[in-house]
């Protein structure tokens, strides 16, 4: 449903090992094949994957520049991670693949289908909606969060997110689900059966944690104390 969470900084307790990584949030990537493995073609040679379609191909784009690497087309963002339109659309014109690329097809793609969960155009400028990674920090408005949001794990990440809390590290900000559900299919990405942790904001607000609205379904957070973090199965 467009981010990362994890828990502390820290390495585990008695683990000796680094800092946990949280799964990515935002819309489901697909599977891993599973299963026995694929025959060859008549040719001896394994069957090429299909090709993406164009409109995969400018979500991924658009994605790399407005979440992650604005400089590598030569842009910046703005404050709150907007960029004019039609800056965007020439640099994206400017990228090899993508010459035909119109201000008018942004547009359209943003306006319909998952597309409009990840992006938001305003006043002639465009933004994704949350997933960042860039060192520039993205500027949100606080906003007052339902009561209960959810958050996908596996198991052992579940329990560690339970001792130490949940904070951001490859990511700017915690990525929260609006529903059980959606957490639990974002916690799909990483096992076949994650466990989904529910988030008290009444509890976390009284300890000082911000909430800010990523999109519909997607709310966003600097910190969870692990005391308003609870499993619901």
């Amino acid at each position: 449903m467009e981010g990362r969470g994890t828990p502390g900084r820290g390495p585990g307790r008695g683990s000796g090992r680094g800092p946990y990584r949280g799964p990515r949030d935002g819309p489901p990537r697909g599977r891993p094949h599973s299963g026995p493995p694929r025959p060859p073609s008549r040719s001896g040679r394994r069957p090429r994957p299909p090709e993406r379609s164009s409109e995969e191909r400018l979500s991924r784009l658009l994605a790399f520049i407005l979440r992650h690497h604005p400089e590598e087309v030569r842009v910046t963002l703005d404050a709150q991670g907007y960029i004019d339109l039609d800056v965007l659309t020439a640099a994206i014109r400017g990228t090899k693949g993508f010459e035909e690329v119109t201000r008018q097809q942004i547009e359209r793609f943003v306006a319909t289908g998952p597309a409009t969960l990840r992006f938001e155009i305003t006043e002639n400028r465009i933004r994704a909606r949350y997933g960042h990674t860039l060192a520039q920090g993205i500027a949100y408005e606080p906003a007052e969060p339902p009561e209960l949001l959810f958050y996908g794990a596996t198991p052992q990440d579940a329990d560690t997110i339970l001792a130490d809390g949940l904070k951001p590290i490859e990511r700017q900000r915690v990525h929260l689900s609006a529903d059980a559900p959606g957490a639990r299919e974002v916690g799909r990405r990483r096992c076949a059966n994650p466990v989904v942790l529910q988030i008290d904001t009444v509890c976390a607000q009284k300890g000082g944690a911000k909430f800010y609205r990523g999109g519909p379904a997607v709310w966003l957070s600097d910190e969870i104390a692990s005391q308003c973090i609870t499993r619901v199965d």
